[in-house]
């Protein structure tokens, strides 16, 4: 969903050559240990700056469009004029700019690596110092201000019914943050380096069977192997972007998860030529994702054989069900046309006889009522076998053949079906007309 801008974007530009400059006085400050800076959705906080410090930030803070500027130490509120004469302890806050709702907006590295230590709470975040945009499966980490349309993706979002955890530091959930949409996505700015290097080590330790107590991956092969995995790994863009490769077919599918992650494990296992550190686990990915696509693809080609002989016997049951019923039309429609000649042969029997001849009266109305039984019992034989196959396929349909959908279900097997039950009917209704018909002539005329 499109949102609107707080403001207009040529005031942004004007402001972003200061808000950049903001950010970098606060990131140096932050990696010289001379400032600690904690971000929230409202605004932001420098603590255990000196007042050149102080006065600098604050000046950056109103270049930059940020509102509600203060400044105080442990007496209190500082006067703006004071500030670079006071000495270390003082504290700036600042409120940020208006940022449309749903979006988060991070200014300091410190902040975003914050923001990525806990469950992700908006789709969008904006990044001061991020050129591109990098859509993940379900977050969107872009620059400031910046306008789009973005669309969470559906996929496997936890491993922990397939890695056991033993140790403190597992995969955890939400890995959809961790996985791009385009795996050969650029990712080596700068301003995305936190999210980088925790992704890295978030989708290796997925990949696991089981992570031990000392934190070492372990897959169980055979042979068993180990590797060793920190909470941040920096890898080459050729590995990282095989990284996403592996993990997009890996939690591509939440139904499929247990079956891939057990190949996929056991071939890095097998590829593996013995432990070690994060960039030889990932050194394996590319022939174990090789060698697990091959065991996938195989296995769902022996599912399908399965499936192709399920459907070859449903197809003939329906076959045999369909020529069953044509059948008992055949056999009805003897059976109608036998009694309708039958009747008209009494009929004219009757007519050419002597009227004296009592008897043939009566014994063509036996006659016709019991032709006329004996089409009702075909006909009923027919309807007894409607309504047992339809029981039946009732009582199947969700066992046997619960792998074909409600439309796919309907079209092999309802329609040729009803189609068949249809001309049945018709048969049947024509044939008891005809009878009743012949029938009630004969009455007549044998009564007369």
């Amino acid at each position: 969903m499109r949102r609107s801008l707080p403001f207009a974007r040529e005031t942004w530009w004007k402001m972003a050559p200061s808000q950049s400059k903001l950010a970098e006085a606060l990131n140096t400050l932050i990696a010289g240990r001379n400032a600690a800076v904690t971000e929230t959705p409202a605004g932001i906080a420098v603590n255990e700056l000196d007042g050149p410090d102080a006065d600098r930030l604050y000046t950056l803070f109103e270049e930059a469009g940020w509102t509600g500027i203060t400044a105080e130490d442990q007496a209190g509120s500082i006067p703006r004029h004071l500030i670079a004469g006071n000495g270390k302890g003082l504290t700036i806050t600042a409120s940020r700019p208006a940022i449309p709702e749903g979006i988060e907006a991070i200014l300091t590295r410190s902040g975003f690596e914050a923001l990525l230590d806990r469950p992700p709470a908006s789709a969008i975040v904006w990044i001061e110092g991020l050129s591109d945009v990098i859509d993940t499966r379900s977050v969107r980490y872009c620059p400031w201000w910046h306008e789009g349309e973005f669309q969470p993706q559906a996929g496997a979002e936890s491993v922990a019914k397939v890695n056991r955890l033993l140790g403190r530091k597992g995969p955890g959930d939400h890995l959809g943050r961790w996985l791009l949409k385009a795996a050969a996505t650029p990712v080596h700015q700068a301003a995305i380096e936190p999210w980088r290097l925790r992704a890295a080590s978030r989708l290796l330790r997925a990949m696991a069977q089981e992570i031990e107590p000392d934190n070492r991956l372990l897959f169980k092969g055979p042979p068993p192997t180990r590797f060793t995995v920190g909470d941040e790994e920096d890898l080459t863009a050729d590995l990282f972007a095989t990284l996403q490769s592996v993990a997009t077919w890996l939690l591509e599918n939440e139904r499929e998860l247990e079956n891939r992650h057990g190949l996929l494990a056991a071939e890095i296992a097998r590829t593996a030529t013995r432990g070690g550190s994060a960039m030889d686990l990932a050194s394996t990915l590319r022939l174990a994702l090789e060698g697990a696509r091959i065991a996938y693809n195989f296995g769902v080609t022996q599912q399908n054989k399965d499936t192709l002989r399920a459907l070859g016997d449903l197809r003939k049951a329906v076959s045999e069900d369909t020529a069953k019923l044509s059948e008992i039309m055949r056999t009805l429609g003897t059976a109608v046309a036998g009694a309708v000649f039958a009747n008209i042969g009494l009929i004219v029997a009757r007519t050419t006889l002597q009227t004296n001849a009592k008897f043939v009266g009566p014994a063509a109305m036996l006659v016709g009522i019991v032709l006329a039984i004996y089409v009702l019992s075909v006909i009923g034989s027919g309807v007894h076998y409607i309504w047992v196959q339809t029981y039946l396929r009732n009582e199947w349909r969700g066992s046997l053949y619960k792998f074909l959908s409600d439309d796919d279900y309907k079209r092999l097997v309802e329609v040729p079906v009803r189609r068949a039950e249809t001309a049945f009917w018709g048969v049947a209704a024509a044939g008891i007309l005809m009878m009743v018909i012949s029938l009630v002539a004969l009455f007549k005329i044998a009564s007369a």
